[in-house]
Parts: C-alpha cells; sequence; structure tokens
C-alpha cells in the first residue's frame, strides 16, 4: 500500500503549473499526470523503492501532455500510448522519444532552456547518463545496479513499455 501512496504522491508533487494563465495547458498537463498514474498504478513495484519504473510516471505524462494523441490523455488507449513508447525505441529512422516528446513541448510553447518546473523535469529526464559499471570505491556492481547508459527517460519507455505489453495486452517481452 505505501508504493501505491508514494505513486499518488509523487503525481501530486508534479502537478505544478505549466503554464501562467493558461488553464488549457494546466488541465492537459494535470489529466496526463492522472491518466499516467492510473496506468502504472497495478504495474507498480511492490519491492522495489527505485528503478526506471520511477521515472515511467512523468515519461508517460510527458508523451501524454505534448503529442497529440487520438484522444484527450484520460482516454488515450493504452496500445496506443504502448505503441508510441516502444516505436521510438525499435526505429533507426524516426526521431526518438525524446526528440518527440522535445518538439511537442516547443509546439506548446515551451521554453525547454528556462527554469521552470517542467523544462528543469524535461532536462533531468533526457540527459545522457554514462555507463555505470563499477562503484566511486572501484568495486564492481551486481549486474542488477549496473547502468547500461543513456537517458532515464529512455529507461523509463522501455519498462513502461514491457509492463503494459505483460499487463495490459497479454505479450510477452521475447
Amino acid at each position: 500500500m505505501a508504493d501505491m501512496r508514494d505513486l499518488w504522491w509523487a503525481a501530486g508533487r508534479m502537478a505544478f503549473s505549466v503554464a501562467e494563465n493558461d488553464d488549457w495547458r494546466n488541465s492537459r498537463w494535470s489529466e496526463a499526470l492522472r491518466r499516467s498514474a492510473t496506468l502504472l498504478e497495478p504495474v507498480w513495484p511492490k519491492a522495489y523503492s527505485s528503478g526506471p519504473f520511477s521515472q515511467a510516471l512523468p515519461t508517460i505524462a510527458l508523451l501524454l501532455y505534448s503529442q497529440q494523441l487520438s484522444d484527450e490523455p484520460e482516454h488515450v488507449p493504452v496500445e496506443e500510448i504502448t505503441e508510441a513508447l516502444a516505436r521510438r525505441r525499435d526505429a533507426e529512422d524516426e526521431p526518438s522519444l525524446e526528440d518527440v516528446i522535445r518538439d511537442g513541448l516547443v509546439k506548446r510553447h515551451h521554453d525547454l532552456r528556462d527554469d521552470s518546473q517542467l523544462s528543469v523535469l524535461f532536462r533531468w529526464l533526457t540527459e545522457y547518463r554514462p555507463p555505470l559499471t563499477h562503484s566511486s570505491d572501484g568495486f564492481e556492481l551486481s549486474s542488477a545496479d549496473q547502468w547500461p547508459g543513456g537517458t532515464l527517460m529512455g529507461a523509463a519507455a522501455a519498462w513502461a513499455t514491457h509492463a503494459f505489453n505483460y499487463h495490459y495486452l497479454g505479450r510477452s517481452s521475447a
């Protein structure tokens, strides 16, 4: 139960105003966060306190907020979200998920270089992090603790794609 409270607490903390005097964008951001948390609730890990899943909430919310998918965020089918997350990782000739969301945010008139909470969140999720195989003391990390390198958004998208395929769509990851 504490894990679910953590998920919804995180969603509440991210429910900041994204645009001064723009109720439509603020409402869309709130709807995107709510839809993201609702979809993640049944697949949220019960025994872990951190990992790629912890960045899935803002990653999916940013996707729903920034993109014009088939419907308003609260009604976008999980299949469409999963397809959007997976297609961007698998196709070399398509723009990355990070680029697609960046373009969508710019179209919604967000200056991603400013210090607004949304811009800071986006930059944090899309910052490249190098591979991590050893601790600061030089000891090799267990395979579960190693980081292959990349962005938090990319890792969260991969985790969410797998979780949604298995839980909602009944597909295996093989």
